[in-house]
């Protein structure tokens, strides 16, 4: 069950899957910026229209009405009037657009001044600072952008207001202007307008919150749609995948664990049907068991084979231990035997007598060290560690095997290591094995040569090698020279147990020893823990 959750058929539909999802995802989002920035274009292009008409208005009524409404009153006797819903831009705009509202209600429009003749048209906060951002900038025209204020975001489009001489004969100085303009506007207006400067703001305004949330319900709708069609197309990949890819692997795996598990022949045939890669796959694995079913067949043939090489092997063996050991043993007897022979038959003065026991005593010792060998090889006795020095135990081997390198005219080269630190160690066994080494060492260079032995430390560990410069092994039987019984000495010279029993000394030690060898000589190398 758990294969099949995470199994290769819903992974690679839940690839599938989030692919699909960030490409609906990153749809919608391309798609909402779009749709908003088409929202902010068109109600760019809206505000410049309104906006152009409204300039268009005041332009008309500052460069005709106007003027001709002062001529036509100047003929009228009291001709200081001054008709507010003819004459006054401001407010025949604010007129014009409240009426204009009642089409477009979602436009607003204003005309605001910091220094106005009424109050109503007084600019707020921002229409102040549009104020002072004209005056800074007087080479430009207009603005627009998008501003939040009352919790929502309007596009606006703002023009500065630029006072021109004709505006001063009811915005001037309260004794210069229209003294109707003055009687209606005195108290509350505020005069003092200059020619040429920014005495306020026009703007045109609307709302983009509504078309922001039109274009978040389309992109949201749109997501939507995409997520259903990523669950279908999900479901539907989910379930090709299967049928074409997960089911088929299936079967070959159940098969694969049925021949692993002994319950299915591996020769079996799987039928196949199908010209695709699942069909290679097929195939391939119908050759493999038939390569499998071949090589298990020739295993088999081998197996037997090889059973009957191993015991023609041991049998090999056994009858070189036999002989070895028999020859050794019967060489000693055949002394005793005729020492004891000699003994009772023969009358012989009492030096001649303990020559014949000694002749006793050394066979019975030699014939004793031949089973101790077996027997040590036969069991492993426990070991019996103290403190050990290294070094001490090579120089009391030197001192036993010093008559016999001497004897053979083997050159002796020490390499000794001083302050190595000492070993948890059976001296005793180490003793029998740098023994044995040294004295396979100089049987290996007859006629004299090169002994050399070294100590060192490396790593924690102790190592020591014996070199000589005999011969070498031969490649053919170097991987049997710890094989037990194995020797090239001729019989009775030896039980092939020496390094047999070398090895299994050093690995009670928790060490290895190793060999290298060549037409110049042979070294051996053993490495022993050091043992806090």
């Amino acid at each position: 069950m758990k294969r099949e959750k995470f199994g290769l058929g819903l992974r690679f539909s839940l690839t599938v899957g989030i692919m699909l999802f960030l490409f609906c995802a990153l749809f919608s989002i391309v798609l909402y910026y779009y749709l908003k920035a088409q929202v902010v274009k068109e109600a760019e292009a809206k505000t410049m229209i309104i906006m152009a008409h409204a300039r268009a208005l005041g332009d008309y009524i500052k460069d005709s009405l106007r003027p001709r409404m002062f001529e036509v009153l100047s003929k009228i006797e009291g001709g200081d009037e001054f008709i507010l819903e003819a004459m006054s831009t401001t407010h025949v705009n604010i007129e014009v657009m409240k009426r204009f509202n009642k089409y477009l209600p979602e436009f607003i429009y204003k005309r605001t001044s910091d220094k106005p003749l009424n109050i109503k048209n007084t600019a707020d906060e921002f229409h102040l600072k549009m104020i002072r951002h004209f005056e800074k900038n007087r080479g430009q025209e207009s603005w627009q952008g998008i501003v939040r204020t009352g919790g929502g975001e309007y596009l606006v489009y703002a023009h500065p207001v630029v006072s021109g001489q004709s505006c001063l004969r009811c915005h001037g100085e309260p004794e210069e202007v229209s003294p109707a303009i003055y009687k209606k506007y005195g108290t509350t207006g505020k005069f003092g307008w200059k020619a040429n400067a920014v005495v306020g703001v026009e703007s045109v305004s609307v709302p983009l919150n509504v078309a922001f949330a039109h274009v978040e319900k389309v992109a949201f709708d749109t997501f939507l749609f995409g997520m259903g069609t990523l669950w279908f197309l999900f479901i539907a990949l989910y379930g090709i995948f299967r049928h074409l890819v997960t089911i088929p692997l299936n079967y070959l795996s159940g098969i694969f664990r049925g021949i692993a598990n002994g319950t299915e022949p591996l020769g079996k045939d799987i039928p196949n049907t199908r010209r695709d890669e699942i069909g290679d796959l097929t195939d391939s694995f119908n050759m493999l068991a038939k390569h499998l079913l071949d090589a298990q067949d020739r295993l088999k043939r081998t197996a037997r084979i090889e059973k009957q090489m191993m015991e023609t092997e041991k049998l090999a063996a056994l009858g070189q231990l036999s002989a070895g050991v028999a020859h050794e043993i019967n060489n000693p007897l055949g002394g005793i035997r005729l020492c004891f022979s000699n003994l009772i038959d023969t009358g012989m003065d009492e030096n001649t007598r303990r020559q014949h026991i000694e002749v006793i005593n050394s066979g019975f010792d030699r014939i004793h060290n031949i089973v101790k060998q077996l027997l040590d090889f036969s069991k492993n006795s426990p070991l019996s560690t103290a403190p050990a020095s290294i070094n001490g135990i090579i120089e009391n081997v030197l001192k036993l095997s010093e008559y016999t390198i001497n004897q053979k005219g083997v050159k002796l080269t020490k390499k000794l290591t001083v302050r190595l630190p000492d070993l948890m160690a059976d001296s005793n066994k180490l003793e029998q094995v740098f023994l044995n080494l040294i004295i396979n060492a100089i049987q290996a260079m007859d006629g004299g040569g090169e002994l050399k032995i070294r100590t060192w430390s490396d790593k924690g560990s102790c190592k020591v090698s014996v070199a000589d410069t005999g011969k070498g092994i031969p490649h053919d039987i170097i991987t049997r020279i710890f094989d037990p019984f194995f020797t090239t000495k001729e019989v009775g010279e030896g039980t092939g147990l020496g390094l047999t029993v070398s090895k299994a000394i050093i690995e009670q030690h928790k060490g290895s020893i190793a060999v290298e060898t060549s037409d110049k000589g042979t070294v051996f190398t053993v490495t022993l823990p050091v043992e806090q």
